[in-house]
Parts: structure tokens; sequence; C-alpha cells
């Protein structure tokens, strides 16, 4: 009788260590939000130019986090505009957030097809998308993220996103 509830209370331990394992969070854990927060021009080219985008990592949990890496797609008015992808160490408090710069790319023909839609866009604020991954120190995988918001505008009233 004991050895079988000791075997019962050892199977039901494992299980939740390994379901634990799995999940790649902590328990009860939320996943960074992320966000565009601020873009510049760090270098243009005939194919290809290079961007200095800030993007705000907001982390909604009880702990410390530090950010490994980042890897993203960024939509502008609704089309592909560039990508980045960044290894880092950026530590971020609990409940706090960071602002973490990245260097993205876009190919000239993405950039002149926003050139042609962007004077009417800054007037009203810039809608864009972006979505990828990010990994941190809490976790085995990385986990995705997908954040829509207008650059410019009220972000408190149009931004929406999801961490899955």
């Amino acid at each position: 009788m004991f050895n079988s509830r000791l075997r019962s209370l050892m199977s039901l331990l494992l299980v939740a260590t390994l379901l634990a394992a799995c999940s790649g969070l902590p328990l009860d854990a939320r996943a960074p939000k992320v966000s565009v927060a601020e873009v510049s021009l760090k270098s243009l080219g005939w194919f290809e130019q290079v961007f200095d985008v800030g993007l705000r990592v907001k982390n909604p949990n009880d702990f410390d986090i530090t950010i490994e890496g980042l890897d993203f797609e960024l939509e502008v008015n609704g089309r592909a505009f560039a990508t980045g992808l960044a290894r880092t160490h950026t530590h971020v408090p609990a409940f706090a957030s960071e602002l973490v710069h990245v260097e993205t790319m876009t190919q000239s023909k993405n950039l002149l097809q926003q050139m042609k839609t962007l004077p009417e866009a800054l007037k009203h604020g810039v809608p864009y998308r972006i979505h990828g991954r990010i990994k941190i120190d809490q976790a085995h995988d990385w986990i995705p993220f997908d954040h829509s918001g207008l650059y410019g505008g009220d972000d408190a009233k149009k931004d929406k996103g999801t961490a899955t």
C-alpha cells in the first residue's frame, strides 16, 4: 500500500516536472510584449537600407528576465518593410520595460513602395505590425510575438498584440 502511494506520487511529480520543462516559461509566467518605439535611418545604399529600430520590451512578470535574442519582421502600411535579427544581453526588471535597439535591413523596392504612401500616412500615424520571436533566459525555446500599432499616433488606444 505504501509502495503504491509512493509510486503514484513519484509518477505525478515526474509528469508535472516534464510538463513544466516543455512549456518554455516558468509556471504562471507571461510572455514579454514587444512594440516599436522609434525608428531612425543608419545608412542608405542602392540596394539595401539599414535602420536602427528601438523596440520596447515589456516584462509583465514578477521576476526579472534577460533578453538573449530577437528575430522579427516589420510591416508598415500593410506591406513588408524590414527584417531584424539581434543577439543581445538586455536585463528587464520585473513589471518594467527596456528599449532594445536592433539593426534592421530593407531592400530598395520595399522603401520605394513605402515612400509612395508615407506622406499621407504620417498625418494620422503609420500603421505597423511587428511579428517574430524573442529568446529570454527564463525560457527554453523562442517565444513568438505579434503586435500591431500606429507609429506616431495615439498608441494607448490603437495598439493591439498577442504573444503566443
